[in-house]
């Protein structure tokens, strides 16, 4: 892709400013701001539709190749008033992929003449000064997957010791040496005798990259307790460092930095006990709340053990912000109505469209109908490469190939974009944050994904709009981020909040704020599938990263390591709502149930509907009959993931089923959160695999209705919207937007 381009926020009200960072290949290009009326393209089963607003934008703006760089570190300057002569440099290491050399410490004078390198391969351990020259070399490896203790030192007069202590050794392995003949020049101090070493002021200390501008050789794995010394220390201390003990007692902190890497898993700062530095900085956020090495596995909750959670997992493909610069700001018109809307940018040929909503301003009167668009979940699926790395197996997966777009070929060209929660790192271990601060192939609305021929997330979630826009329904768009912002204050005072079709990652805050809306006389639709399923929180700062941790038992891309299942910016434990007690089904009726993609169902009219007929206003469709089985896309209105009712689960017993999903073949299989080992036969098949469509009402007049299945609101488009499925939700819209009786028993 030669043009592409993100911005500095998923949402602004009117009113407000947003910022979009562009790369360009081409000499110039040319923005506007277009409103998204639908998604779609020439290879989907509908067209995209978008329609120009005039804004405040120059005519063409220079195009220029902006680059993102991938990889975690912590990055620190040493103090001006602090001279390094001689060097110690340890940490304790974790590593989970030894590809190459890998810095472990890299402590670098102000201009690069000068420094020292702690590096590991898969060979052995290296002590490198800053021209790369190898000053002491182990030729024993530290042991994947475990912990050990690496120290490299350089004492003033030259003397080099290298040494590493791995698990089950009763002794470290040592190499010593003596520094080479220096050829430094420039550093403010008389060159060092022969063999001493180099003297210096201030520069820059890094955990996990080397390098004094661009980071280089990135460290996989964890890391705890790394420790500089800008003189060195004695074998004596080195032993009771390597056993466990505090490096301030051992070396006070008089020219020695001991970054206390886990002690506040949410920030992106560290603290520095020692003296050497004023603190670190986290650069593309490592994963952190993770135990170190003196875990003593008897607590997996960082929050009470925090002492033993002193680590960072870093990565070399992490990435938290592009850091790219701003190419167009943009004033949102005061006026301008609440909605999706683009930047698109055009050169030539070439065309992308940065999407973002316009919520309401503030203070605005507040629309009868809101909807929130779980932009959390778009990017829980943020980069998700796996249609062009794993293309073969989905043909399995599908039953026949069904392409894929051409820009996710190109995505898994350029893994420094960053990956989805769905992804591994190159390590094998999960991906646990993802951030809007970068370019997001998938959010786009003419982005083609296989999984349904077509339409999903926000370009699916764009036919609802245009569905609504079809209505001349009176109605805002807020985003998951206004409601974690805001809480129950975000929905209060509309008569009718629709979901998105996949508002599966959320947090407590957010899910407070639906129950508590619906508790004070509001009507909730949530016309998806497979939503409030993770247990999902937002980390401070300006990426808006979302973090997950997956949980053992589940349907999962990946699982949590040992003790690594608390969310870092807030210790809460991770995993499914349902195992923290809330289950879907408390809130919304239904909850996951099962997932296939070969083709999705129709729904039979049970007998209980009759105590709300006026669902089925105008719809042909008698107790017993079915419909929905028909529509773009899997061809029917209950598929891609599908919710039941449980009452077990918390559905509540007063819910009417108005419908149920019949036909589904063996391709839509239980989530694993329901799949035991029995010794009875199993019932084929098995009634768990189902799609529930539900209504109950709340004291004080509030209600729920719920589909159960990702495929609804697609199903909504088919003939144009003339069709039963289009019929149902005009009907619950209508009575929960204008009737404040019960919508059950009048």
């Amino acid at each position: 892709m030669r043009l592409l381009g993100y911005a500095d926020r998923l949402s602004v009200p009117a009113g407000g400013r947003i910022e979009f960072k562009v790369s360009c290949e081409l000499p110039e290009f040319a923005p506007s701001l277009v409103r998204l009326r639908r998604g779609g393209s020439p290879v989907h089963e509908c067209d995209l539709l978008e329609d120009d607003v005039a804004a405040d934008l120059p005519a063409s703006v220079p195009g220029r190749v902006q680059v993102a760089r991938a990889g975690s570190y912590v990055e620190a300057a040493v103090r001006e008033d602090v001279t390094v002569h001689g060097a110690g440099l340890a940490a304790w290491i974790f590593p989970t992929l030894l590809d190459g050399e890998q810095t472990v410490l890299a402590l670098t004078a102000p201009d690069g003449s000068a420094g020292y390198r702690l590096t590991v391969t898969a060979e052995g351990c290296a002590l490198r000064d800053a021209a790369g020259t190898e000053l002491a070399r182990l030729d024993v490896a530290p042991v994947l997957r475990q912990w050990s203790w690496v120290a490299g030192q350089v004492s003033p007069e030259g003397e080099v010791r290298l040494e590493l202590h791995r698990p089950g050794q009763a002794a470290p392995q040592v190499q010593e040496s003596h520094l080479p003949v220096p050829r430094v020049q420039g550093t403010g101090f008389p060159e060092p005798a022969r063999g001493a070493a180099p003297a210096w002021r201030g520069g820059l200390l890094r955990v996990g990259a080397g390098g004094r501008g661009a980071p280089t050789g990135f460290f996989n794995g964890k890391l705890a307790r790394p420790l500089v010394s800008a003189t060195g220390w004695s074998p004596g201390a080195t032993a009771r460092l390597a056993a466990g003990a505090d490096a301030m007692t051992v070396l006070g902190s008089a020219g020695v930095s001991a970054l206390a890497l886990g002690r506040d898993p949410a920030s992106v700062t560290v603290t520095d006990d020692g003296a050497l530095t004023t603190g670190g900085a986290v650069v593309n956020r490592p994963a952190s709340a993770v135990p170190g090495p003196f875990w003593r596995c008897t607590e997996t909750d960082v929050r009470r053990v925090p002492a033993e959670y002193d680590a960072l997992r870093l990565h070399e493909d992490d990435l938290d912000d592009a850091g790219w610069e701003t190419d167009v700001a943009l004033t949102v018109p005061a006026d301008l109505p609440s909605g999706a809307y683009a930047l698109k940018v055009r050169a030539g040929e070439h065309v992308d469209r940065v999407p973002f909503v316009v919520t309401p301003a503030a203070g605005a009167r507040p629309a009868p109908v809101l909807v929130v668009l779980p932009t959390w979940t778009y990017l829980a699926y943020a980069n998700w490469r796996t249609y062009a790395e794993f293309e073969e197996e989905r043909v399995g997966l599908y039953g026949e190939r069904r392409g894929v777009d051409p820009r996710d070929r190109w995505l898994a060209r350029h893994p420094e974009l960053g990956k989805s929660l769905y992804d591994v790192h190159t390590d094998g271990s999960g991906v646990m944050y993802s951030s809007r601060a970068r370019p997001i192939i998938n959010i786009r609305p003419d982005y083609y994904t296989p999984t349904t021929r077509g339409l999903r997330h926000f370009a699916q979630d764009l036919s609802l709009l245009h569905w609504l826009d079809g209505r001349r329904e009176d109605y805002a768009v807020i985003t998951d981020d206004e409601l974690e912002d805001r809480g129950a204050d975000a929905l209060a005072r509309h008569r009718v909040v629709i979901t998105g079709s996949h508002p599966e990652y959320s947090s407590a805050r957010m899910l407070d704020a639906y129950e508590d809306f619906t508790a004070h006389g509001g009507r909730l639709m949530y016309l998806g599938g497979n939503g409030f399923y993770h247990v999902t929180n937002r980390h401070p700062g300006p990426s808006g990263a979302i973090e997950i941790r997956r949980a053992r038992g589940s349907t999962t891309a990946w699982a949590s390591g040992a003790g690594e299942e608390h969310l870092s910016g807030t210790g809460e434990p991770g995993g499914l709502w349902r195992w923290r007690g809330r289950a879907p089904q408390r809130a919304f009726g239904v909850g996951m149930t099962a997932q296939g993609f070969d083709k999705a169902s129709g729904y039979r009219r049970t007998p209980q509907s009759r105590a709300v007929d006026w669902v089925f206003d105008g719809v042909d469709v008698a107790v017993g009959e079915i419909f929905g089985d028909e529509g773009p896309g899997l061809g029917g209105a209950a598929g891609d993931e599908i919710d039941r009712a449980d009452v077990a689960l918390g559905t509540p017993a007063d819910a009417v089923v108005l419908a149920t999903s019949v036909g589904h073949s063996s391709s839509i299989v239980l989530v694993a959160d329901d799949r035991t080992i029995s010794y009875a036969a199993p019932v084929s098949p098995d009634p768990r695999v189902r799609a529930d469509i539900v209504v109950f009402g709340r004291p004080g007049g509030g209600a729920v209705f719920a589909v159960g299945s990702i495929a609804w609101s697609t199903a909504m488009t088919h003939k144009g919207g003339d069709n039963d499925v289009s019929r149902i939700t005009a009907n619950v819209l209508d009575r929960f937007r204008d009737h404040p009786d019960p919508v059950v028993g009048a």
